[in-house]
């Protein structure tokens, strides 16, 4: 069948040379990513070596993708399952999808010459996805090359904003990455830019402009600084962080309020533990972090009482499964034998002074956890939030609470597929919190007033009838 791309967008995404490396297209819906992501694909279909492999996330959503392809591929032979289109010259796309964790790695050893994801935004994390560009190769004449759909939103919104620098850098312009040297460019797409369904289905139009906001933005218009599904939607960095003398005019770093550590324990996946203070009025600071990996139980706890002198810590709340006896939780790496302790035994040590202080497990709550975070950070017109983090004292939690979305499946908790470790040890921290009690300071004529009545308060007071 006759295709030409339209005007706009869709010409450009078509015509980016081989120099560049990875092109992301999209933005709104309706923007005609799909059938762009088609097209670029027959780029290399004249050589007979060719590989070209076109992933989803799912089969459902795969299979409306080859349906699609098959009309637009006219000369090619459907076969296989997964399915495989094989041209008259021998060049060959195959097709795949992302069903569990495992299958980030299934195309390790290929040699990929044209990798097109489809809706790239629900990989969750940039690891996955570099994982599958690994793969992304050439020995032959066809130079290897990327192409991503997506909308703003899902579990990757972050990762690829931050990755095409979206926002940051002049779109439809390529950049080049400093380390790989590699050029990486964004086009951005609306409706408009697909007469194709714009003029077909006006209907389409009107009710992407019937979205309540955030989807509006989101979907309509392609705006990637606020996206439908963000846990924690009244997150805003110039309300939440906060430099330390304005941190003091709130009441912090004053030694009668209290202070708590949460910890959530990881060895391969993140480590984390986040040290929060509360004042009399309710308010939350966050101002210190630990975050890693491959760390063992009681090297974290040497760390964490190193940071932790000279503070008087109310109580440390960790993941209620430390508490589990696990040979996980050796003392150190050093060690020729298991303990057979939990980790939570291995945090505290085993030394008359515990490593961690006051460690118990926390209330494991998820949802009426993430709804105690959320409620701390509100703020309107004419209140300010409760919940703060110093800036620069916690750059992973401040990483990634932005990142935070709903799980799918489960509406009213946080998606867990993604980097959630440092919000989980907030969350542990938070549920337990209590406000220190106001100590009224007395003025000089009430101390005085105060002595006149009781002139020696530790002596017996005797009353004679």
């Amino acid at each position: 069948m006759a295709w030409v791309p339209h005007k706009g967008p869709q010409t450009l995404a078509l015509s980016i040379n081989e120099q560049t490396y990875e092109i992301l297209y999209g933005g709104a819906r309706g923007g005609g990513k799909t059938d762009a992501g088609i097209v670029w694909m027959l780029k290399g279909v004249h050589s007979p070596n060719y590989v070209g492999l076109c992933i989803r996330r799912n089969h459902s959503d795969l299979r409306n993708w080859i349906d699609r392809a098959v009309e637009l591929f006219p000369n090619a032979r459907v076969s296989g399952k997964p399915t495989v289109f094989t041209f008259p010259k021998g060049g060959k796309i195959y097709t795949g999808h992302l069903k569990d964790q495992n299958a980030y790695s299934q195309f390790q050893g290929w040699e990929i010459h044209r990798l097109l994801i489809e809706e790239v935004g629900q990989i969750p994390d940039e690891l996955s996805y570099l994982k599958l560009l690994s793969s992304v190769r050439s020995t032959c004449d066809v130079k290897p090359q990327a192409f991503l759909t997506a909308n703003p939103g899902g579990p990757g919104h972050q990762w690829l904003k931050k990755r095409f620098k979206i926002g940051k850098n002049e779109s439809n312009k390529a950049f080049r990455d400093p380390i790989s040297g590699r050029k990486r460019v964004f086009i951005p797409a609306t409706v408009e830019d697909n007469p194709t369904l714009a003029d077909a289905d006006p209907a389409y139009v009107k009710f992407l402009d019937s979205l309540p906001e955030p989807m509006r933005s989101s979907w309509r218009y392609g705006d990637w600084d606020v996206f439908a599904g963000q846990y924690f939607s009244e997150w805003e960095p110039s309300k939440h962080l906060i430099e330390k003398k304005d941190a003091k005019n709130l009441g912090f770093f004053n030694r009668a309020n209290h202070r708590y550590i949460g910890i959530d324990w990881g060895y391969s996946a993140p480590f984390s533990a986040i040290w929060v203070e509360v004042t009399p009025k309710g308010r939350v600071l966050c101002y210190r972090e630990l975050y890693g990996t491959e760390r063992h139980p009681m090297e974290w706890g040497e760390l964490i009482a190193k940071h932790s002198q000279g503070e008087n810590i109310t109580m440390s709340l960790g993941d209620p499964s430390m508490w589990t006896r696990n040979p996980m939780s050796w003392r150190k790496p050093e060690a020729p034998m298991y303990a057979d302790q939990s980790i939570a035994n291995a945090l505290m040590g085993f030394g008359d002074s515990p490593l961690v202080p006051n460690l118990n497990p926390a209330n494991n709550d998820r949802v009426n956890g993430w709804r105690n975070i959320a409620q701390k950070m509100h703020w309107d017109d004419k209140n300010d939030p409760n919940f703060y983090i110093l800036k620069g004292s916690c750059p992973n939690l401040t990483r990634t609470i932005p990142d935070m979305i709903f799980d799918e499946k489960r509406p009213e908790d946080l998606d867990t597929t993604l980097e959630d470790h440092a919000v989980d040890a907030l969350r542990y921290a938070l549920t337990h919190v209590q406000s220190p009690i106001d100590v009224k300071v007395k003025t000089k004529d009430e101390s005085e007033y105060e002595r006149l009545l009781n002139p020696d308060p530790d002596s017996w007071t005797y009353t004679f009838n």
